[in-house]
This record gives C-alpha cells, sequence and structure tokens, in this order.
C-alpha cells in the first residue's frame, strides 16, 4: 500500500499502523460531488479560454490549481489513488474504507462501495476492481454491485497494485517481492523476491518496473519467470514510477529529484530538480506531472529536455497524482492543514492541454 502519512522535514516515509477490517459491500450509489466547477465554457462567440501561459506565472508560486482545472470534488474523504477503467475513475477513500467510482463525463460519484480497512492501492482489470489496504490483503470487488468475490492474503505490507494483460501484481514492500495473481482462481500464483523493497510499479509490455527505496534504484523485472533483469541506481528514496515515449520516470522522495531511465538501454538518461518531496509522479503526451507534497505544488516537465515547464501551486495538499481520461487528477490526501492528519478532501482534474507548448 502506498503509506499514507509521512514525515518530511527528514523526508523519512513513516509506515501507519493498522488493525481490524471493515464490513460488507455497499450497494451501488449515485452522488453529485460537492463543489464541482464547470468545465472551462466557450464565450458567445464561440471561443475557447487562452490557454495559462506559464512564462506569466507568478515566480513565487507559479500557476495556481484553478489555472487548469476542469473541476474540483470534495466529497471523498482522504483519497489516496485513482485508477481508470470500466469508463470511469476509481478513488480509494483512505478513512472510510471505501473506494467511489467518478463518472469523467459528469465529475459526478456514480457508485461507492465498501472495503477492507485502509485502502489505498486501486487497479481495474479483468471485470473487477482490486483493492489493496491496511488489512494486508487485496480484495477482489464487483465493479457493478459491490460484492466482494474474493480475498487474496499477501504476507507482508502492500505499497502497489496494478493490472496487467495477464494477471494482477502487487508488490510486498516487507518482503521485498513481487506478487503475481492468477485472475481466474483468485490465488497468488507466484512470489518473485527482487530485493530489500518493492515499492511502486508499472507494467510495460516486457517488463515490470519497480520502484525499490530502500536500495535506491529502479527494478526491471521480466513478467513472463520474474527474474531480474537490470538493477538501475537512481536518487535517494524512489517510490513511484511512471512509463511513455519508451521512458521510465522515478521520483527520488529523499532529494526532490526525477530520473529518466532508457528503456533501450536500462541506463539513467537525466536526473531533474523538482523540489521538496516529489511522492508520485505520471507521464502524459509529452510531459511528466510530479506531485511534491512538500512544496503542496505540481511540477510539469518536458519528458525530451527534462526542462520545466509550468510549477502549479495548490491551495490544499498534495498526494497523489494520476493521468485519466485525458486529464491530471491530483489527489490530497492530508488536508491543508498539517501533513500527516488525514484530513484531506479534494481531488482536482486539471486540464493539460491549457499549459501552452
Amino acid at each position: 500500500m502506498r503509506k499514507p502519512a509521512a514525515t518530511f522535514g527528514a523526508l523519512t516515509i513513516v509506515a501507519l499502523l493498522f488493525s481490524g477490517c471493515a464490513g460488507a459491500s455497499a450497494s451501488p450509489s449515485t452522488e453529485t460531488a460537492s463543489a464541482i466547477a464547470s468545465p472551462p465554457a466557450a464565450s458567445a462567440n464561440g471561443d475557447v479560454p487562452p490557454t495559462a501561459d506559464p512564462a506569466s506565472a507568478d515566480p513565487s508560486g507559479g500557476l495556481s490549481a484553478t489555472d487548469l482545472a476542469l473541476a474540483r470534488i470534495d466529497s471523498i474523504a482522504t483519497p489516496c489513488e485513482l485508477a481508470e477503467g470500466l469508463g470511469l475513475i476509481w478513488v480509494t477513500s483512505y478513512a472510510r474504507s471505501e473506494v467511489s467510482a467518478i463518472d469523467p463525463a459528469t465529475n459526478e460519484i456514480v457508485r461507492t462501495f465498501a472495503v477492507p480497512e485502509g485502502p489505498c492501492g486501486v487497479a481495474v482489470g479483468f471485470d473487477s476492481i482490486w483493492v489493496s489496504g491496511g488489512t494486508r490483503t487485496v480484495a477482489r470487488i464487483d465493479p457493478e454491485t459491490g460484492e466482494s468475490l474474493a480475498t487474496v492474503p499477501i504476507p507482508g505490507e502492500i505499497y502497489d497494485v496494478q493490472a496487467g494483460p495477464d494477471a494482477v501484481w502487487a508488490t510486498d514492500r516487507t518482503n521485498g517481492t513481487l506478487v503475481r495473481i492468477d485472475p481466474e482462481t483468485t490465488e497468488i500464483s507466484a512470489t518473485y523476491p527482487i530485493g530489500t523493497s518493492a515499492d511502486g510499479f508499472r507494467i510495460a509490455d516486457d517488463a515490470i518496473w519497480v520502484a525499490a527505496d530502500r536500495s535506491s534504484e529502479v527494478i526491471r523485472v521480466d513478467p513472463l519467470d520474474g527474474s531480474v533483469v537490470a538493477r538501475i541506481a537512481v536518487g535517494n528514496k524512489p517510490n513511484w514510477v511512471a512509463l511513455g515515449d519508451g521512458l521510465v520516470w522515478v521520483e527520488n522522495t529523499g532529494d526532490g529529484t526525477v530520473s529518466r531511465i532508457d528503456s533501450s538501454t536500462n541506463e539513467v538518461a537525466g536526473t531533474f530538480d523538482v523540489g521538496r518531496a516529489p511522492v508520485y509522479l505520471a507521464a502524459h503526451e509529452g510531459r511528466v506531472w510530479v506531485a511534491s507534497s512538500g512544496a503542496r505544488s505540481v511540477s510539469v516537465l518536458d519528458s525530451g529536455s527534462g526542462d520545466p515547464v509550468a510549477e502549479i501551486a495548490f491551495e490544499t495538499g498534495v498526494h497523489g497524482l494520476a493521468a485519466a481520461a485525458g486529464s491530471i487528477w491530483v489527489l490530497d490526501l492530508h488536508g491543508p492543514s498539517v501533513l500527516g492528519n488525514l484530513k484531506g478532501t479534494t481531488i482536482w482534474r486539471l486540464d493539460p492541454a491549457r499549459l501552452v507548448p
């Protein structure tokens, strides 16, 4: 599970303590998210609003989230991670032990289901929603009814869960393993030791790329047999991975940088400073978006050059970030007061096209 609390003074990620298990799933519901901003409307003559110009940004804080906002959704408590699938955006609520679905056409919450306690990771695949959380399990949920179809116990702390073309995968941070779940049986079919830790990861056609913060490396794994193909030294405490244009990106929480890896050579092709405590990142249409909790901002880099494109300031906290439905979604887990209080309720939907080229 992606650990939702952090101490950023020492740039040290702190695991939460979990206990117990939540109850049965809820019935589907339709709820209109509070405080949703409408997408920018065309003027009377049909002109669309101008794009935001990074060159005109306030040098003290850059653009604000409202400059790019298509919507602001304030009705999911402590949103932890999101995933796109089945035409919806699925978001886990850590505090409420729920997973909710947002319709990207309307920005409304159309389903909410109860899941095991302390959920964070979420993936969509094989006609199911897969949720990992504090109970050291991966729960398989029916996306229509919310029924719990199966629960897969994992020996250690689950950092992340992803659905691949033929299996569901989870990282066991405690034991440094990559766990393969067979969707036909919903049972563990293989466990691969890969290092001293296994954290955020992404699945490509021929590789699984895993961040390992304890050894400060990215590990390339062959999904066919679980063998380690390469170990690539990166910055301090890498936690999250993004893929795009043949490149692998990883945020290094411990030193405020992002590393770019060339997947054809398995070598670092650049390291770029993005400021305090980067925690999530996503690649989208030639740009890399990096959420920094320490600065409550999102940095945007050009994926070709690594040059900064924009800095976007948030009045709320910044925890999660993902590219989905043609937009960038930014999650506020912690809230605007003190990091670690788990008071956040905000999901921002940003329009990446509103940044000028």
